[in-house]
């Protein structure tokens, strides 16, 4: 069978690991699966392919989800879920069981790709695999049969994923576009109800200002213009003839700045009219190096996301899990009832 469509992605495993280097294991309940008192490290639980896991690697995963997903309410795990997971806990089994599956088919393809871990890498993995072991007291490790050695090969195999990803993400090119910025004082004709929406009549028209507040209006715009072209500030001008509701920053690109006002750095527009009432822009950079380097950022990283998301599926969607790689009998004896 294929793996299903995953509930989490790399990205968000890691975060689960490292959220439990913050927490503390409460060392409550028997070690998982009883399995007739063998070392956890000689139970085997699932192959991935040629990967084999062991009762203490997945003991590892289960501490690190369960306090991804603790509370102070704490967790019912026999509170019902759905009629395939008929209770929380079964519904956590499948997620964790998703979860290994998924790392493991990843740090496969880190392998297949012939990534390595720099020594400096490897440094810093070890570092990772010392604070998850100062954030547990000895006897809940050797409990769950978790030790340093373990540690350490299972944060290899993250930095490894965390190298894959960089590898997917550094192809990700997104468009160089430029932004500027503005500052837009807006004069309303129209009324705004108390949450700063227009208020619309019956037919789903504006309701106007009187004529008598509609040509103040104009006439604050016009001195608007004047006032900011001899050097006044746009944000003391908002404040003071109290527009801030629909005035303020704006942020475009550069060319639509220029196709729709034709202004310089500093220049101020004329009074512009439009269907809601009077606008004046000041320019304050056509080329706003530090919003432009934001946005860029900003798209880079969500199409980093979005590759890296798209790579991943792909994998998990082309390996093949056999029916026989879940040790059926010991996963059945699994349960996070030992870890809460």
């Amino acid at each position: 069978m294929k793996i299903r469509k995953r509930i989490f992605i790399m990205l968000s495993l890691i975060c689960c690991l490292a959220t439990v280097l913050t927490g503390c294991g409460n060392g409550g309940g028997q070690q998982s699966g009883d399995n007739d008192g063998k070392d956890p490290s000689e139970v085997l639980v699932l192959k991935v392919g040629q990967e084999e896991v062991y009762l203490n690697e997945v003991n590892y995963y289960a501490l690190s989800f369960i306090n991804n997903i603790s509370s102070e309410q704490g967790i019912n795990l026999d509170a019902y879920y759905n009629q395939e997971y008929p209770t929380m806990d079964d519904a956590y089994k499948a997620q964790l069981l998703l979860q290994i599956r998924q790392s493991k088919i990843l740090y496969l393809k880190a392998i297949e790709e012939g990534l390595e871990l720099t020594e400096e890498e490897e440094k810093d993995m070890e570092d990772l695999a010392d604070q998850f072991i100062a954030a547990y007291d000895a006897d809940t490790l050797e409990k769950y049969g978790i030790d340093r050695d373990l540690l350490v090969k299972m944060y290899f195999q993250v930095g490894l994923i965390q190298k894959l990803e960089n590898q997917v993400a550094s192809e990700v090119e997104v468009e160089d576009i430029s932004y500027g910025t503005i500052e837009n004082l807006v004069f309303l004709t129209i009324e705004l109800d108390d949450t700063g929406n227009a208020v619309v009549n019956e037919d789903g028209s504006y309701v106007f200002l009187s004529e008598a507040e509609q040509t103040r209006q104009k006439e604050n715009a016009e001195e608007a213009v004047t006032r900011l072209q001899n050097g006044e500030e746009a944000e003391a001008l908002i404040e003071e003839y109290e527009i801030g509701q629909a005035s303020g920053t704006v942020h475009a690109t550069t060319d639509s700045l220029r196709e729709t006002y034709h202004l310089s750095d500093g220049e101020v527009s004329d009074v512009i009219e439009n269907d809601f009432g009077y606008t004046v822009v000041q320019v304050l950079t056509l080329e706003d190096e530090d919003y432009t380097a934001k946005v860029k950022a900003y798209n880079l990283n969500t199409a980093v996301q979005d590759a890296v998301n798209e790579k991943e599926t792909e994998w998990m969607d082309d390996f093949v899990i056999e029916d026989d790689d879940l040790i059926q009998n010991v996963w059945d004896d699994f349960t996070f009832h030992d870890f809460i």
